[in-house]
């Protein structure tokens, strides 16, 4: 009767990691994955910080360019650096949640899900002194308790457009400069890291980012956090 077992094993994933994945990822109308494109706004996007050597000199840059973005912030990270993530909100940038320790979703059962969700949340409210708004999954993974987790403590959920791979040291600056600048249209919301990955790979990503800031200007782009979408897309 071993292939029963295996039977029910393939019907737990499918239903539980596989299909509610798939489905938030590219159908659900609770999952915002791209402006409409009304207007010329890009939306920049870091994940996995705050980083004690690299979230600093990225904040120089966007600080230095005038540019509003989103942090979706691991709660153990803020936890760590809570500094580093009160000058992220003090500057005008959205916060968002990114799970506590990025454990992928198809690995945490359903109570497991909620309580690090919760952890997570509770973590980056207290560092941030506010409320977090916006939640994205470690891997762009979802279970089946991911939406109603997030929507329990009312926050939005969020994709990306553009992923530039920036997490792998053997993406050089360029690589990520023509990944975005080529995919750019309004509304995209681009995935970039400022922590994790391989070592030393947020370095590419700091040297790319005045270059592509700079580029998707010329093309008449602004910038905004996702704070600025609440008007138009509602989880």
């Amino acid at each position: 009767m071993w292939w029963l077992f295996l039977l029910v094993l393939v019907a737990i994933f499918l239903i539980y990691c596989l299909l509610p994945s798939y489905w938030a990822r590219n159908r659900s109308s609770r999952v915002f994955r791209e402006g409409t494109g009304k207007t010329t706004e890009i939306y920049l996007t870091f994940d996995d910080g705050p980083n004690p050597d690299y979230t600093p000199r990225l904040l120089d840059i966007l600080k230095e360019s005038q540019v509003q973005a989103t942090f979706f912030i691991m709660g153990r990270q803020a936890k760590l650096y809570p500094d580093i993530v009160k000058r992220i909100t003090q500057e005008g940038h959205t916060v968002g949640c990114h799970s506590y320790s990025h454990r992928h979703a198809w690995l945490m059962p359903p109570i497991h899900t909620f309580r690090d969700m919760t952890r997570s949340y509770k973590a980056i409210t207290l560092a941030s002194g506010v409320t977090p708004e916006w939640y994205r999954p470690p891997w762009g993974g979802f279970n089946l308790l991911s939406i109603a987790a997030a929507r329990r403590l009312g926050l939005n959920m969020a994709f990306w457009s553009i992923e530039a791979q920036d997490w792998s040291a053997n993406t050089t600056a360029e690589d990520i400069y023509h990944a975005v600048a080529n995919q750019a249209v309004p509304g995209s919301v681009i995935v970039l890291h400022d922590n994790q990955g391989d070592p030393g790979a947020p370095e590419n990503t700091l040297r790319a980012l005045p270059m592509i800031i700079q580029s998707l200007r010329k093309k008449g782009y602004s910038f905004a956090g996702l704070e600025q979408v609440k008007g138009v897309y509602h989880a």
